[in-house]
This record gives structure tokens, C-alpha cells and sequence, in this order.
């Protein structure tokens, strides 16, 4: 079969010509993405990445017991807002350390010395005061919170954060201390190569007190790709030609009792590509930045919180915190430390510290992207490229579709296989790109050769059923089954009022004149309103709206339909009259609800129609209208939807079949006069009333009703009902609902 294809391929290259013309395109875009321009690849591939992360993560849950202690709003309520004294931090270190913390990590900056208030006051109070020298250094000594916070920081092991930037006038003096990484890595005769690890000219660093006794410092600064999502953290910045782990790298430096961390790199001409850490006996593959992917756990709060008011205030009684790592952050809103990230907009940044850091325990989880990477992409490209050239070319719609499903399926695979396996991450948007452009070409051009026919077909079928479901089968010929299905729709029933009388006084084929010269404006309204026709059984006719078409404006559509509909017939009943012929009344049900719809029938008659609940009550409704003497009635699940429009309350009425009462009520014209609105919206505060059993305040207020109310049929029903419930009160378990016992 492969030989076959070939064969044609060969033999017909002008046909192929523009398919691999495709190819092309496709593999220049990638070789430009990579080598020129990679910010759209990138964005695109991120969305893809982001899927694999939040849906996909192929690591279990963590084993280290990693806390996080969060500087709520709860924290900022209680304590106060930041920054926070000192002395509340050595607080919180001391209470952190006697819970069992081994390692405590502040994604704080303290780069600023607090004022000893003691020293202030003193100087003020200098010629009022005969303190002795010793007191007045002991009530320095008192109030020196940050000598208090070093002494407690001293205890145990602590890794403070800096901030780097590029801002070289706001270079604090402060001292950055190195930590592990002596240089760059390089040897005497490489220290002049060209590196790509992040470089930054300024620093926001560590008081001098805490740098004497803290166990390590790293930078706290982020890395959004240019969407601004963070995907990739960098574990080195240089400054000054000396590198500088982030936080969590010291954090996991410190926690492993290591001394040295070692870049390991590889040279070529004049650069140095960095491969990734020895950090002791582990191994950290990074990309040639330094960077490597974030291998999230889950969306925000996936590791323990603990909100920082609740240690300060000594509330902690279990031991969650005994050999834990802490790392302390902020999750409030307003302090700015929320990033956009693959699992979550809003995901607090000590979080992804403490992510990174869990990841550098077991490094072989983080997700790789390969040296070779963009090599492997073009020549997936290319042979992706000619698989579909063969398979796609000539096929049937069906078989191109099924085929592009399999080629895409197959890539996809093998994707998730690198994934799962051996967490390497390849970017899919490029061939999944290619594959798309190939499968609509080749379906386009069999479309165009067969839509000649389709066009013929339906010009056909047209005349028998609407138009719109035809619509339906030629786009998704499986959904012609007798099952249907469920559907949010309103149906309307509308029926002539006395036709059994009508057509009593007029022969068969009068009557036939009569009817058709009656339905034509009326269908055309339905249709108009985009409504569809259901059927017409003698003179009733049923239609629905939502179906095979979607609708999200079902209920408006059909109540519009509605008052088109008396509006029509107000204009054929003149001609009626001057014909001489009988003049038509009509009642209107609508209700929207769940409704099964559908091709249904038998294997030799179907029918595209409604069933369900739902529609029986629309029918009911169309009988209550003369009841009411009203000409449209609706459900209160229409009225609800189909809010274009006022209504009357009518009654609450359980109808036969149904167990369960139904509001009902009449939609007013938009035509009606402000008096006669006025009169409706009054007819309902009685109504009111009545439902709320209080029968002699509907009565009296029954007796003042607008003369503009126009329906004296309605007012004399419920004089009669308020009269008699006055005299026979009804049980306590009474609805407010009257039963209509027939159809």
C-alpha cells in the first residue's frame, strides 16, 4: 500500500507540490522561532506545557515534610501591617526553632536596619535624664531588635534572601555573601568565555549583624517567560563575574549539609555552555541559562500552610513543624508576591521557592529540555510531514480525519512517553501545527469537490422538513438517531378557539381555503422569530425554538412569535370580515424547559419533534387561555428567560398530570398604555395577597383596581375565589394553587 502511494506520489509531483510547500513553511518557522525570533513558538508551546503540568505531572507527592509560614491577611490583621518590627520576627524563629524546624528560610528581604527607638528617645531626653552610662547602654541593648533577631537566628539554621537588579545608583553597601560558589566555575585559561547566566549590576543585600550568623542567602528574584507565567526558575545569577545561588538552591545547599556547589560546563569557540550542578553527590541538569522548569505539585497550598500569627501567638500544639523545612513568605494580596504560573494565576512566590527546593531532592523529576531539542523537532517536522503527505492525500474526509486523529495521537504518545518516563519535555506546538494544516488542506479540497452535491440535496429536501435540520443531518449525519437528545427549549401551542363550531358552517373545501389562508401568517411569523414548525394537527398548531439550531434566546423568541402572531391575526381577521368568512380566535401556551428532541418514529415514518414533561404543560397552558380569558399564557420558567418582556400573574394552577403547582402568567405588549401597566402591576399586588392568604386585603383591594385593567373576565374569577375562601378558609397545608381536573 506504502509502495503504491509513493508510485502516484511519483508520478503526479504537481499535486503534492503545494503540501510540501506547507512542509516547508512549517520547518522555516521553526528553524527561524529557534535560531531568530522565539517569542511566539514559546508562548504557544507554553500553553501545551501548561496542560502537561497542571493535568499530567508525572511525580508523586513530596516525601520531605516542607512547611510554609504564611504571612496572611489573618498575620497583617493580628500583628500588623508589614514591614514588621524585628523583634516579632526573632519571635517567630524562636518559636519555629523549639517546634523542631531544622532549616528556616525567609523569602523576606531585611536589608534595611531598624531604628532603636531607645536611641532616639534618649537623644531627645539628653538634658532631662541622669541615667548612668550602663543603663543607657542597657536600654539601648533592650531595644536593639536586630541584635535580638541575629542572636535568635543564630540557633538554628537560617538562609535570608536578597534581591538582585540592574539599578547600579541603588547598590546597597551591604555585604552579598557568597556562599558555596567561589566563581564561576571556570578554569584560569576559560574565565574569559562568553556565559549566558543571568547577569545583574546591583543588589538589595543582608544586614551585616545577620550575615555574621546566618547558615546561607540566596536571591529571591523571579523569572516570567514573556507571557509572564513562571515556568522555569534560575538557580545562578552573576554579579560582578561571581555567581550566586537563588534561595532555594541555598536552602537546599544548607538543608544537605554541602559545602560546595560546582558548575559543570562545556566549551565551544569563545562560550561556555553551562550542562547543570554538582551540588555534593546530586546532580541538577539545567539549561544553559541555569534555569530549569518548576515542577509544580499542584495548585497553591499543595505543601502545609501555617499562618504566622498562629505561631507567634504559640496556637501550634502538634508537630508538624519537627525536622521540617520553613520557608516564611507572604500570601497576601497586597504585598505582591503572587505570580502567574502554569497551575495558578494567583500562586504565592515562597511557594514556588519551597517547589524548587523540593525538586532539588529528587532532581530526576524536574523536567529536562535536551541540548539536542531542536534538532529532534526538525526532523519530527520533516518526517510528520511526509507521513501525511502519503496517508492524507486523495482520501475521503473520513479517512483523512481518522488518519490526522492517528498520526496526531501517535506524536502525541510518544511525547507523553519522554514525558512520563524520563520527564523530558519536547514543545508539540510545531508539529501539531504542521499536522492541522495538512489535514485541513486535503479535507477543503474534497470538501469543495462535494459540495456541488450537497447543494442539490438540500435544495431537495428543503421543500419536506425545515431547512435548518437539514442543516443538522448533512453537517452530522450520526445525530439522525431515534434516541434524540436533552435540550433546554420552549415550545408553543396555539390553537382556534371554537373550531369545531367554524367549520360547521363551511363546506370541506372552504374550510380547507379558510385554514390555509390561516396558517400562512402565522407559520411565517414562528419562522421569522426563527422558530420551528413541529406539526399541524387540524387547527392547532405546535412549534419549538433551540432545536436543531442552538438558541440561548429560546424563551424571548418565542414569546416575540407569540404577539407577531396576534398582531397577524388581527390583520386577517379584517380580511376574514370583508370576505364574509368566519373570524379566528387563538389561545398560546409556551413553557421552556428540558425537552427530548429528536428524529423518533418507527424504521418506516420519522418525525422531527419534541417530547418530554416540559411540552405536555405547554399544551396544557394553550387550554387554560380561555379559561383566564387571556390570549397568551406562559410558565414561570419562561417568564424567567424571556425577561424582554412584563407580565400579568395569572394563578398558580396544577394541571392534569402534573403534581406539582405551576405560576403561570400572561405577557403584556410592549404597546400598553403607562395607565393600563400601572393596572397590571396592581393586579399583581392583589395576587400577592390572595397567595399570601390574606383574602380580605385582596378583596378590598380587588374593589379599587383600575378601571384600565382590561381582562373584567379575571377580576370576576378571583372575586369569587376571595369571596368563598372568606367563608371557607382553606386547610393549612393550602399552596395557593387551584386544579384543573381536564386537558
Amino acid at each position: 500500500m506504502l509502495h503504491k502511494r509513493l508510485t502516484k506520489i511519483a508520478k503526479n509531483p504537481i499535486r503534492f507540490s503545494l503540501p510540501l510547500l506547507l512542509v516547508m513553511a512549517v520547518l522555516l518557522f521553526q528553524f527561524l522561532a529557534v535560531s531568530v525570533f522565539q517569542l511566539p513558538r514559546e508562548r504557544l508551546d507554553g500553553l501545551i506545557y501548561d496542560i502537561k503540568i497542571k493535568h499530567l505531572p508525572p511525580w508523586s507527592e513530596s516525601v520531605t515534610n516542607i512547611q510554609i509560614v504564611d504571612i496572611d491577611e489573618y498575620s497583617l490583621a493580628t500583628v500588623g501591617r508589614m514591614p514588621w518590627p524585628r523583634d516579632i520576627f526573632a519571635q517567630l524563629t524562636q518559636k519555629l526553632t523549639e517546634l523542631g524546624a531544622i532549616v528556616i528560610t525567609y523569602d523576606v528581604l531585611f536589608s534595611e536596619p531598624q531604628i532603636n527607638p531607645a536611641i532616639s528617645i534618649l537623644s531627645q531626653l539628653e538634658h532631662l535624664t541622669t541615667l548612668k552610662k550602663e543603663q543607657r547602654e542597657a536600654l539601648i541593648t533592650q531595644f536593639d531588635y536586630d541584635q535580638q533577631f541575629a542572636s535568635i537566628m543564630a540557633t538554628n539554621e537560617v538562609v535570608l534572601s536578597v534581591l538582585l537588579h540592574q539599578d547600579n545608583d541603588t547598590q546597597t553597601k551591604m555585604p552579598l555573601r557568597v556562599g558555596a560558589i567561589t566563581n564561576l566555575g571556570l578554569t584560569q585559561n576559560q574565565s574569559g568565555l562568553i556565559v549566558d547566566i543571568p547577569q545583574y549590576t546591583g543588589y538589595a543585600g543582608v544586614l551585616q549583624p545577620f550575615a555574621d550568623v546566618i547558615a546561607g542567602q540566596g536571591f529571591l528574584n523571579s523569572f516570567e517567560d514573556a507571557d509572564g507565567f513562571v515556568r522555569r526558575v534560575a538557580l545562578l545569577a552573576q554579579l560582578d563575574g561571581q555567581l550566586y545561588p537563588s534561595l532555594a538552591l541555598e536552602t537546599f545547599r544548607v538543608y544537605s549539609l554541602i559545602d560546595k556547589v560546582d558548575p559543570v560546563w562545556q566549551t565551544h569557540q569563545n562560550k561556555a555552555y553551562l550542562r547543570g550542578l554538582n551540588i555534593g553527590n546530586t546532580w541538577v541538569a539545567t539549561d544553559n541559562e541555569g534555569k530549569i522548569f518548576v515542577p509544580y505539585r499542584g495548585k497553591p497550598r499543595t505543601y502545609s500552610y501555617t499562618s504566622a500569627a498562629d505561631i507567634i501567638r504559640g496556637e501550634i500544639r502538634d508537630k508538624r513543624f519537627e525536622q521540617a523545612v520553613v520557608f516564611v513568605g507572604t500570601s497576601a494580596t497586597g504585598l505582591a508576591d503572587l505570580r502567574a504560573t502554569p497551575v495558578a494565576l494567583g500562586f504565592p512566590g515562597v511557594e514556588i521557592q519551597a517547589t524548587v527546593f523540593d525538586a532539588l531532592i529528587a532532581p530526576q523529576i524536574i523536567p529536562y529540555r535536551p541540548d539536542w531539542w531542536a534538532e529532534a523537532m526538525l526532523l519530527q517536522l520533516l518526517l510528520v510531514g511526509l507521513l501525511c503527505i502519503v496517508f492524507l492525500s486523495q482520501r475521503s474526509p473520513l479517512l483523512t480525519g481518522l488518519f490526522s486523529v492517528l498520526i496526531t495521537t501517535s506524536i502525541i504518545s510518544i511525547n507523553l512517553i519522554l514525558w512520563y518516563q524520563f520527564y523530558i519535555y519536547l514543545p508539540l506546538f510545531s508539529v501539531l501545527l504542521l499536522i492541522l494544516m495538512l489535514t485541513v488542506f486535503y479535507i477543503s479540497r474534497g470538501f469543495f469537490q462535494e459540495n456541488k452535491k450537497r447543494r442539490q440535496v438540500k435544495a431537495i429536501f428543503d421543500q419536506y422538513v425545515p431547512p435548518a435540520h437539514i442543516d443538522r443531518i448533512l453537517l452530522d449525519p450520526a445525530s439522525v438517531t431515534l434516541d434524540g437528545e436533552k435540550k433546554e427549549l420552549s415550545v408553543m401551542f396555539s390553537d382556534i378557539r371554537g373550531f369545531t363550531s367554524i367549520s360547521e358552517t363551511m363546506t370541506a373545501g372552504e374550510l380547507k381555503q379558510w385554514l390555509n389562508q390561516f396558517f400562512s401568517p402565522i407559520t411565517r411569523s414562528i419562522l421569522q422569530a426563527d422558530g420551528t414548525i413541529d406539526k399541524y394537527v387540524g387547527d392547532m398548531v405546535m412549534a419549538f425554538w433551540g432545536a436543531p439550531l442552538d438558541e440561548p434566546q429560546h424563551a424571548n423568541k418565542a414569546v416575540k412569535a407569540a404577539f407577531s402572531m396576534l398582531q397577524q391575526l388581527d390583520e386577517l381577521n379584517r380580511l376574514f370580515k370583508q370576505q364574509n368568512k368566519p373570524e379566528a380566535q387563538i389561545g398560546i401556551g409556551i413553557n421552556s424547559g428540558e425537552m427530548n428532541v429528536g428524529d423518533m418514529g418507527s424504521d418506516f415514518r420519522r418525525s422531527y419533534t419534541v417530547i418530554g414533561d416540559a411540552v405536555n404543560l405547554g399544551s396544557r397552558l394553550e387550554g387554560l387561555t380561555k379559561f383566564y380569558g387571556v390570549d397568551i399564557l406562559v410558565s414561570e420558567s419562561t417568564r424567567l428567560q424571556a425577561q424582554d418582556f412584563s407580565y400579568l400573574l395569572i394563578d398558580k394552577v396544577k394541571v392534569k398530570g402534573k403534581a406539582e403547582p405551576v405560576t403561570i402568567y400572561a405577557p403584556l405588549a410592549a404597546s400598553l398604555s403607562k395607565e393600563t401597566q400601572n393596572a397590571c402591576e396592581q393586579f399583581n399586588r392583589i395576587l400577592t395577597y390572595y397567595f399570601a392568604r390574606q383574602f380580605n386585603e385582596a378583596l378590598a383591594e380587588l374593589g379599587k383596581l383600575n378601571p384600565a385593567f382590561n381582562n373584567q373576565h379575571l377580576v370576576e374569577l378571583y372575586k369569587k375565589r376571595f369571596e368563598y375562601f372568606l367563608q371557607h378558609p382553606p386547610s393549612d397545608n393550602w399552596d395557593g394553587s387551584f386544579i384543573h381536573t381536564s386537558k
